[in-house]
C-alpha cells in the first residue's frame, strides 16, 4: 500500500498532457482528411474498388519499410523522428488539400487527380511506418511502467476519440462546407500535432542501441527473433493479421450508404463514427474497472474479436441506419477490448531497447488487417456484390480466430503482470 502511495498520477506528468493531446490531434486530423477523400474519390468514380485502392496505397510503403524503420526506431530519438514524420504528413495533406479544390481537380482531370490522392496516401503509409513505432516506444518513455495500467487506456482512449471525432467531423463538414473546408481544417490540425511533439523533451535511444555497430538486417534479424521465440507476441500479431483483415468492411461505408441504405454524407459521417463511439465508451468501462485486464485475457482477446466479427455480419444484413450505427458501435466496443490487451501485451512482454522493432512488426499486421483488409473488401464486393461481400469479411473472421486458438495454445491462456 505504501509503494503505491508514492507512485505519482499519470497526470502529474507534465509530458504525459502534450502526448495525449498527439494522439488525439494526429488520429484526428488523419481520419477528417481519410474519410473526406475516400467520400470523394467514390462520388467521382463510383467504384469499390477504388476505396480499396486506398488501402492498398497505404500498405505498400509500410509493408517495405516497416522493418527497417522499427530498428532506426530503437537507434534514434524518438522525438525527432516524430517530428520529422508530422512534417511529412503536413506536406501530403497540403497536396491533398489543393487537389481537391474542385479548379484543380477539373483542370487536372479525374485520372490524374486519382494519381495524386493515390500518391498522397502512399506518403501517408510511408510516414506511418516511422511515426507508428516512434509513437508505441514513446510512451514507455513518457510515463513509469508503474503507470501503465493508467496510461495504456488513455492513449487509447485519445486515439478512439479522434477516430470517433474525426468522421463524424469530416462527414459534417463535407455535408456543410464542402471537401476544401474539410480538408484546410485537417491541416490545421496537423499543425497544431507539431506543436505537442514539440513540448516533449528529446528522447534518445538507449546508449548500447545508439552505439551500436550492427547492420541494419542484424538488428531487424534480432527483432524478428524475439517475436518467434515469444509466442504469445506472435498469436497476438497473427490474431490481429488475419481475423481484423477479413473484418474491414467498414471500408465500403460510402458505397453501403449510398447504394443499400439510400443516404448521404452525413449518414456516412455517423456511421464512419459509430466505432469510435462504442470503442471509446468500452475505453472509459476498463479504465475504470481495471480487473477486466487481470486474469487470464486469452478468451476474453478470442471472444472479443469473434464477436466483432458477428457485428460485421449483423451489419451487412442490416438496412436501417440506427440498427447499422448500433451494430457498429457494439462491434467497436469488442474492438476497443482486443485492442487495450493487444497493447498491454506489447508494451508490457516487450524489452525497451525492441520496442521499436516490434511495433514495426506490428505495424505490418495492422496495416495489413486495416489497409489491406480495405482492399479485401473493395475486391470481395466487386465479385461478391457488396452486401455478400460484408458477410463474407465477417464470416471469415470468426473462422479465422477458431483456426488460431486450436493451432496457436498459448493465445488461450495469457496473464498481464
Amino acid at each position: 500500500m505504501e509503494t503505491e502511495e508514492k507512485i505519482p498520477s499519470v497526470w502529474k506528468n507534465k509530458e504525459f498532457i502534450p502526448f495525449i493531446f498527439l494522439r488525439f490531434s494526429l488520429i484526428f486530423a488523419l481520419f477528417i482528411q481519410s474519410t473526406s477523400v475516400a467520400y470523394e474519390i467514390f462520388k467521382v468514380t463510383q467504384k469499390e474498388i477504388f476505396l480499396g485502392l486506398i488501402g492498398l496505397a497505404e500498405f505498400l510503403p509500410i509493408l517495405l519499410t516497416a522493418f527497417y524503420a522499427g530498428q532506426l526506431v530503437d537507434k534514434l530519438d524518438k522525438r525527432m523522428i516524430l517530428v520529422r514524420s508530422i512534417g511529412c504528413f503536413m506536406t501530403a495533406s497540403f497536396v491533398l488539400m489543393i487537389v481537391n479544390f474542385p479548379s484543380v481537380r477539373q483542370a487536372i482531370g479525374i485520372p490524374a487527380y486519382l494519381g495524386v490522392c493515390y500518391f498522397a496516401f502512399f506518403i501517408l503509409g510511408l510516414t506511418r511506418s516511422f511515426s507508428g513505432p516512434a509513437l508505441f516506444a514513446l510512451l514507455a518513455l513518457v510515463v513509469r511502467k508503474e503507470n501503465y495500467p493508467k496510461a495504456i487506456p488513455l492513449s487509447s482512449s485519445a486515439f478512439m476519440i479522434g477516430s470517433v471525432l474525426g468522421p463524424l467531423a469530416g462527414g459534417l463538414i463535407l455535408a456543410k462546407f464542402g471537401i476544401e473546408v474539410a480538408l484546410i481544417t485537417a491541416f490545421v490540425i496537423m499543425c497544431v500535432s507539431m506543436v505537442m511533439i514539440l513540448m516533449i523533451s528529446k528522447k534518445p535511444a538507449e546508449i548500447s542501441e545508439a552505439e551500436s555497430t550492427e547492420s541494419p538486417m542484424t538488428r531487424i534479424k534480432e527483432g524478428l527473433k524475439f517475436i518467434w521465440a515469444t509466442p504469445i507476441i506472435l498469436a497476438v500479431l497473427s490474431l490481429d493479421m488475419f481475423a481484423v483483415f477479413f473484418g474491414g468492411a467498414e471500408s465500403l461505408l460510402p458505397a453501403f450508404v449510398e447504394k443499400v441504405l439510400n443516404q448521404g454524407s452525413e449518414a456516412f459521417g455517423l456511421l464512419r463514427s459509430a466505432h469510435g463511439i462504442g470503442s471509446l465508451i468500452m475505453m472509459f468501462f476498463i479504465s475504470m474497472i481495471p480487473s477486466i485486464l487481470k486474469g487470464n485475457v486469452g478468451p476474453k482477446l478470442l471472444i472479443a474479436v469473434a464477436m466483432f466479427g458477428v457485428c460485421i455480419i449483423s451489419f451487412g444484413f442490416s438496412r436501417n441506419l440506427y440498427i447499422c450505427f448500433g451494430i457498429l458501435m457494439v462491434g467497436g466496443a469488442f474492438d476497443a477490448i482486443s485492442m487495450v490487451i493487444r497493447q498491454s501485451i506489447l508494451q508490457i512482454k516487450t524489452p525497451e531497447k525492441l520496442k521499436g522493432r516490434v511495433s514495426s512488426v506490428n505495424s505490418i499486421f495492422v496495416s495489413s488487417s486495416n489497409e489491406l483488409g480495405a482492399l479485401e473488401s473493395g475486391i470481395a464486393a466487386t465479385f461478391l456484390g457488396l452486401v455478400p461481400g460484408i458477410i463474407f469479411g465477417g464470416t471469415m473472421t470468426i473462422l479465422t480466430v477458431i483456426v488460431i486458438a486450436v493451432l496457436i495454445k498459448p493465445i488461450r491462456k495469457v496473464y498481464l503482470k
